[in-house]
């Protein structure tokens, strides 16, 4: 097992509240970037494993987020494509990856945040921005709806950061008993 994905099991990953599909898009995040992590580490052998984490987890989240946000308007557009060509029902089923992979990396860097003692107002703050941007260019619901739902994923990525706020409040021994279950 990896560094990077050893460090995040112990942070709580096993209990992120995501769906099967971001959960997949978490395990390819780690497979494709723990040499990367391992190559921190190297280079910063006096840091935490910690604030590495939490340098790694901004680092790519802003990849994800600036991706995301180049990616918008082409999404929206086959979005409203599906829709018109397709049933509302049938076009939901279809979703778009960069959006799946910020939503998945957004519950990382919050749960990591949560772990580092970041204040609140600033994961909050973070959690409600990337909740809009996932949730608003969903145009097929109407505005109350889209609000109840950004309300509902906000309060998913709060869920991750106090799950990493809260792994201190777990001993040793129980960290390490999960994570061999999750192997």
């Amino acid at each position: 097992m990896s560094e990077l994905k050893q460090q995040l099991l112990l942070l709580g990953m096993a209990n992120l509240p995501v769906d099967a599909t971001t959960q997949q898009q978490l395990e390819q995040f780690i497979a494709a970037s723990s040499a990367h992590f391992d190559h921190i580490r190297q280079q910063r052998p006096n840091s935490t494993l910690l604030n590495l984490l939490l340098g790694f987890m901004t680092l790519h989240h802003q990849q994800a987020h600036q991706q995301w946000l180049n990616q918008r308007a082409a999404a929206a557009k086959m979005n409203a494509i599906f829709s018109a060509t397709l049933s509302d029902d049938h076009a939901n089923n279809f979703t778009h990856q960069d959006q799946h992979y910020l939503l998945a990396l957004t519950h990382l860097w919050l749960m990591v945040q949560g772990a580092s003692g970041i204040d609140y107002s600033y994961s909050y703050e973070q959690a409600d921005i990337q909740s809009r941007n996932i949730i608003n260019d969903e145009n097929t619901v109407s505005p109350i709806q889209v609000n109840t739902k950004v309300d509902l994923l906000r309060c998913q990525f709060m869920q991750s950061y106090y799950l990493g706020k809260n792994h201190h409040n777990v001993n040793f021994s129980t960290r390490i008993k999960q994570l061999f279950r999750k192997l």
